[in-house]
């Protein structure tokens, strides 16, 4: 039998694992809904200087992906961004990158990983990222937009493809 001591040590240490989960999940962005909010446009320069608007892609499934050339997780997501452009690119589906970083930087690592979708420059602080619900300017992060116009799911950090392509057949779903 447990003494009154060693019992408040075990639920002491039950509640804070709980809590480090509750806020490891919360922390991590683990594919998470959004809150509701209302359509969010931007406009950025892609790498010759043309400026895009979000709005561009309107009435289509928009995953846009706050990434940097210098973040290992982004540069390893990227592949899989390729990947499911590619794929799903006739169902309407349209990749957006928006890149933190110098346009210089941009174009040396695009030349060693060519990407199919729109990469636009973005600022460095991460302050557009934060209308999208990054509250802790974390990269890689990435909203996953409907045809509506309403995030329907972020991930914080690495967005692995099963999980991604999974996000995007359930909005393919009429």
């Amino acid at each position: 039998m447990l003494s009154a001591r060693n019992a408040g040590l075990l639920i002491t240490a039950l509640l804070a694992l709980a809590a480090g989960f509750v806020v490891s999940r919360h922390v991590s962005g683990s594919n998470a809904p959004a809150i509701e909010q209302p359509r969010i446009d931007f406009a950025l320069p892609d790498l010759d200087g043309k400026v895009h608007h979000l709005s561009e892609w309107a009435g289509k499934i928009i995953i846009v992906n706050f990434w940097a050339t210098w973040c290992p997780p982004c540069r390893k997501e990227i592949p899989d961004f390729v990947q499911l452009q590619e794929k799903y690119a006739v169902a309407g589906v349209q990749f957006v990158g928006v890149a933190a970083d110098q346009p210089d930087a941009i174009r040396d690592f695009i030349k060693t990983q060519p990407i199919n979708y729109p990469i636009l420059v973005g600022d460095e602080e991460g302050s557009l990222s934060k209308q999208f619900g990054n509250n802790i300017g974390a990269l890689p992060y990435t909203a996953v937009i409907d045809r509506k116009g309403k995030i329907s799911v972020t991930s914080r950090g690495q967005f692995h493809h099963a999980d991604l392509e999974a996000a995007i057949k359930k909005l393919l779903i009429p």
